[in-house]
Formats: structure tokens, C-alpha cells, sequence
């Protein structure tokens, strides 16, 4: 792809190469043609992968609902899953607890005379001892009980944050089968997910290039326009003659010239990245209530895949299905940009590298010049 891209690129813009003056009438209409097909096929073949996707993500919340939910025969609501090594802690918690209020009943019978003074330091050297021993427990042993609360947004969260490699950690499975399944699940969507990637982000990219190149034609030849119409009017008032408005006799009509591609600056992908980024901090900041830091915090860990896990969507179902939908729009328009960007590499690159090399051209010609002259 990228030798087909520098190929495109061997004409500086706002010059037509000389080969496009010799086709015939024709072939404007017959280049638009075909970029209007290519166009359509090409946005075809996204939705399709897009559609893939989704239908594969959703396949993943139905098969680890199944492996990991667990439901509330009464109420239907999923309940936490505590495995052995959390029913050990709890346990211990409770004993620890036990023995704290122990400890508050002996002093209170110990006094025989409740002065609140006394009795408030000794139930907090208690209590601060109760809150020692936690800590120090917590410390040796890890992170204390998690909740694993599988819901079906949350479980389809959970599939594209899976193929996406982002990977919260606020759902994990818990059971063998869960995660032999998740190994599985993750070697199929995730070259499933470079797929989408690749054709989505080429997709929007040509169709955000063609975009600008509409308003950056239609403001170019509005500025000519009126330039020519200062210049007409300064050198005659009178009608243009017919015969300058018409070709030669006996010469072939000059055909129009193909389309040319316009460069799209770095600065406004980086602007559009910025601007969805910006977008999502507001959206969260009234889904999840979070600072719109935090919310623009979020939304780049998302998008560039890192997923710290620290802030993770899950007030409410539709705050998870939202953030979903933000994931997998947000990772095909920073692909689009980050094809965008590749091509203005190039092109600089290319420019760089033809800039290097002319002067040594210019040696070459001047000294081969000396040499017939001697």
C-alpha cells in the first residue's frame, strides 16, 4: 500500500501531470465513475465488518454471561461471585471484628463509671488497633475481595475491551472454563479487530480526504472567480468574444484534467482526535458524573488502548452500552487519522529526500557540462 501511495504522490499539488491532457473527453467522467463504485464497494465492505464485530462481541457477552452469570433466582439481578479464597477472607474479617467488639464490651464493663472521655480513647485504641491488623493483613496478602457483577452490558463491554486489548480488569472470569474460552475468544477477535481497523480507518480516510478536497475546491475556485472578475473588469467592460471562449478549428478539444488529490493537514486529524476525545469527556460527565479531566482521562486511555482500569463505566446499563458504542467509533476515527497522518509522512519524507538529492543532480549536470566544454 505504501508503494501505491508514493506513486500517487510524484506530481506536487496544483500541477496535472502531462500524460492527463492526452486522454480522451471521456475519461473525467469515466474516473468518477469508478471512484464513485470504489467508494460505494468501499463503504459496503466497512458497514459488513463493522456488522462482524458487533455480531462477535455480542456472541462473547452471551457465551460469558452463560460461564460466569450468576443470577438471583428471586429478584433475576446478577449477584457477586466470591470464589474460596474470598470466603477465607471474609471470615477473618469477621473474627477480627468479633474480637474489636469484645474488646469495646470489656471496657465498658471494666469502668464503672462511663466518663466519655475515657471510654472514647480506649474504643478508638481498639478500633485503630482493628484497622492496623486490616491493613497489615491487606498488605500481605494482596487485594481484599473483588466484585465480578456479570450483566449483559457489562459482559459485552467486557468481549470488546477483550479483542480490543484495552482489558479494564473491573469483569474478569473466575471459573477454568471462562477463561479457557477467553484465550480462545481473544486469538479469533482480535486479528478480527485489525481487520476492522485496516478497512474502516482506509474507509474514512478517503472518504474525510474527498470531503476536504470539496471544500477546498470550492473555496479555491470562489477565490479565482473573483480574482478573474477584479482583472476582466480592470482591463475591458465589454462582452468576451466568442472565439476565446472556443478551441482552434481543426484541434482536437482538450480534455478536462483528473481529479488531483489534496493533502489533509496533520493539525486537523490531530484537531478531530482531540475534538472526539473532548466530545467524550462531556458525554461522561453526565453519564458518570466525572470531572471533565477525568472524563478526557478516560477517553484517551480508551482509545490508545491502554485501559489502566482505575476509571471504568458502570453507574448505570446504558453508561456501558454508551461507552461501548464511544470504544468502537473512537478506535476506527483515530485509525482514519492515523492514516491520514501516514500519508503527510510520506509526502515529506518524499520531499525531503528529493530536496537531499537535487543538489548532488546539479553537480553531476555542471560538472558533465565542463567535461564536453574541455
Amino acid at each position: 500500500m505504501l508503494a501505491g501511495e508514493v506513486r500517487s504522490y510524484q506530481f506536487p499539488v496544483g500541477t496535472t501531470p502531462s500524460y492527463c491532457q492526452q486522454n480522451p473527453p471521456h475519461a473525467a467522467s469515466k474516473y468518477c465513475s469508478n471512484s464513485c463504485c470504489r467508494s460505494v464497494s468501499s463503504l459496503l465492505s466497512s458497514l459488513g465488518i463493522c456488522l462482524l464485530v458487533v455480531g462477535y462481541a455480542l456472541l462473547g457477552a452471551v457465551t460469558f454471561m452463560t460461564l460466569e452469570g450468576r443470577t438471583n433466582n428471586q429478584s433475576g439481578l446478577s449477584v457477586t461471585y466470591q470464589g474460596p479464597e474470598a470466603s477465607r477472607e471474609e471470615q477473618e474479617h469477621d473474627r477480627l471484628r468479633s474480637q474489636t467488639v469484645e474488646k469495646l464490651w470489656s471496657i465498658t464493663e471494666d469502668l464503672n463509671i462511663l466518663y466519655k472521655d475515657n471510654w472514647t480513647r480506649l474504643a478508638e485504641q481498639e478500633v485503630l488497633k482493628f484497622q492496623n491488623m486490616l491493613v497489615k493483613k491487606h498488605k500481605h496478602v494482596g487485594h481484599g475481595p473483588r466484585s465480578y457483577n456479570w450483566t449483559f452490558p457489562s459482559a459485552f463491554l467486557y468481549s470488546l475491551t477483550l479483542i480490543t486489548t484495552i482489558g479494564y480488569g473491573n469483569v474478569t472470569p473466575r471459573t477454568a472454563w471462562g477463561r479457557v474460552i477467553t484465550i480462545a475468544y481473544a486469538l479469533i477477535g482480535i486479528p478480527l479487530m485489525l481487520v476492522y481497523l485496516s478497512m474502516v480507518g482506509d474507509s474514512l480516510a478517503g472518504q474525510f480526504r474527498r470531503t476536504y478536497s470539496k471544500l477546498w475546491t470550492t473555496k479555491t475556485r470562489s477565490t479565482k472567480g473573483k480574482s478573474m472578475d477584479i482583472a476582466s473588469g480592470a482591463v475591458s467592460k465589454g462582452p468576451v468574444p466568442n472565439h476565446v471562449m472556443q478551441d482552434k478549428a481543426g484541434e482536437p478539444p482538450i480534455a478536462a484534467p483528473m481529479p488531483q488529490r489534496v493533502r489533509v493537514p496533520i493539525v486537523l486529524t490531530i484537531l478531530v482526535v482531540l475534538g472526539y476525545i473532548a466530545g467524550g469527556a462531556i458525554l461522561f460527565n453526565r453519564l458518570e458524573n466525572w470531572t471533565l479531566i477525568e472524563g478526557s482521562y478516560f477517553c484517551f486511555t480508551s482509545l490508545g488502548t491502554i485501559g489502566f482500569g482505575e476509571l471504568t463505566p458502570g453507574s448505570t446499563e446504558l453508561s456501558v452500552l454508551v461507552s461501548s458504542a464511544f470504544i468502537l467509533i473512537g478506535m476506527a476515527i483515530v485509525a482514519m487519522c492515523f492514516n491520514l497522518i501516514q500519508d503527510e509522512t510520506v509526502l515529506m519524507l518524499r520531499k525531503v529526500s528529493l530536496w537531499w538529492s537535487k543538489p548532488d543532480k546539479i553537480e553531476e549536470e555542471e560538472l558533465s557540462v565542463s567535461v564536453k566544454s574541455s
